[in-house]
């Protein structure tokens, strides 16, 4: 792209951000030809005004899951991991661990990828994810990406979008003291009392239509997510959070992971003991199989792989 074209596209996303104000802050990084009509049930995809998809929100398949679930992060401690002795569970593929299902010729239940910075730098990821033919729940601005670069994917029948509790299409972001207002009083929504000033990012959602918080990493999207879709135990795999001092399971010196001790605290932090008071209050299993992770085991117990298959099969065993 020329200097002149450069400087016009800036322009004109400087204009846009205008139009849109502070409260919706959060579409900035969505094309201005992309936007979404919100249903009940469904969203409706359009491109330069034109329909492209209809697309279900995460919701719709609140409670439809029971029994375990492994949530397959990209962490470096993934590479020891094999996949097939997982392959008749339930599995959530977090942002580019699909490379491992791909690699071991297997096909997650589900995926989830939110960052937009995953659909931009590593498109390949995206595709597999959708062809693998998974659930796919995708954030919006993921959602914007698709429709500039492969529309006829939205048609695949396999996508949902997930959004965070705080950051909806359409929807104004509200300010904290507005979060903590409706949030407070909601039974199926836990804060952590003392970081309230974080109310827009740390927190525990038990209603994928209510959104989920973010905690600055997809893994505790994940957690919610497994939560909200009703399974009742949920293993870990892959998530260092930096523990390890390396990126990711595969070399990929172009996309950097992203520096987790940084937003350990209180970001990470926050969230993961939140998912563990609801683990405790509701009776659902919550382990880290990541024995590395710097996520300590007194917020998530940490397992290995052949103890968290024994005690699967230990559960099983007691049910005959």
């Amino acid at each position: 792209m020329s200097l002149i074209g450069k400087l016009s596209k800036k322009w004109c996303a400087g204009l846009r951000r205008m139009r849109l104000g502070s409260q919706f802050k959060h579409q900035y990084n969505c094309h201005p030809d992309f936007d979404l009509i919100r249903g009940e049930t469904h969203c409706t995809v359009l491109w330069q005004q034109q329909v492209l998809a209809s697309i279900p929100f995460a919701h719709t398949l609140s409670k439809t899951m029971d029994g375990p679930c492994w949530i397959v992060a990209s962490g470096p401690s993934l590479a020891e991991a094999d996949l097939h002795k997982i392959a008749t569970f339930p599995t959530i593929s977090l942002n580019c661990a699909i490379k491992k299902f791909v690699d071991h010729r297997l096909t997650p239940t589900h995926t989830i990828i939110v960052d937009h910075r995953v659909f931009e730098r590593q498109w390949e990821c995206v595709t597999a994810a959708i062809q693998s033919g998974a659930n796919c729940f995708f954030s919006f601005e993921g959602l914007s990406i698709i429709a500039e670069r492969a529309p006829t994917l939205l048609q695949q029948g396999n996508i949902y979008l997930i959004e965070s509790a705080t950051r909806k299409y359409g929807v104004a972001r509200w300010s904290i003291k507005q979060c903590l207002q409706q949030f407070q009083q909601d039974p199926e929504i836990t804060l952590a009392a003392d970081l309230l000033p974080y109310c827009r990012a740390i927190g525990f959602s038990h209603n994928l239509q209510k959104g989920v918080f973010a905690g600055k990493t997809v893994a505790t999207w994940a957690v919610q997510l497994a939560f909200g879709l009703g399974y009742r135990a949920i293993y870990i795999v892959g998530m260092d959070l930096g523990g390890t001092g390396k990126a990711h399971f595969y070399a990929d010196k172009n996309n950097p992971a992203p520096d987790f001790l940084r937003y350990y605290e209180p970001h990470i932090r926050g969230c993961f003991e939140l998912a563990r008071e609801a683990s405790d209050k509701k009776g659902v299993k919550l382990y880290n199989l990541s024995l590395k992770s710097a996520l300590p085991a007194q917020i998530i117990p940490k397992i290995t792989f052949a103890e968290a298959l024994q005690q699967i099969e230990d559960q099983t065993s007691s049910l005959k």
